[in-house]
């Protein structure tokens, strides 16, 4: 299970901005999406590589390869980071916009 706060934490230590954390949990199980976004390829993929190696996630990191929109799936956290103008061209926020919560 990936601490949330943590994950955001790292998020902004590894140059990731527009961090924005939205609760989708019902009853028990707790679910979350985070959606993060990063000026450079570069900063993404690096990020992404922490993230990996700090989680030790075995899973496949979609969109590594490009690096425009880089989608981690946590067993409790959906995690995408995004560039800019990919953020905006699918608008996630927008759909989960009633569900956005405020990490400290």
């Amino acid at each position: 299970m990936v601490n949330i706060k943590e994950l955001v934490g790292l998020l902004q230590e590894n140059k990731m901005k527009n961090i924005s954390v939205y609760n989708l949990s019902e009853g028990e199980i707790e679910k979350f999406v985070v959606l993060s976004t990063s000026n450079k390829i570069l900063d993404s993929k690096k990020c992404a590589d922490i993230l990996a190696e700090k989680y030790a996630y075995t899973g496949k990191i979609e969109g590594y390869f490009k690096g425009e929109w880089i989608v981690f799936d946590f067993e409790n956290v959906t995690l995408h980071i995004f560039l800019p103008k990919v953020r905006e061209k699918y608008n996630l926020d927008k759909l989960y916009k009633p569900k956005k919560i405020v990490v400290k």
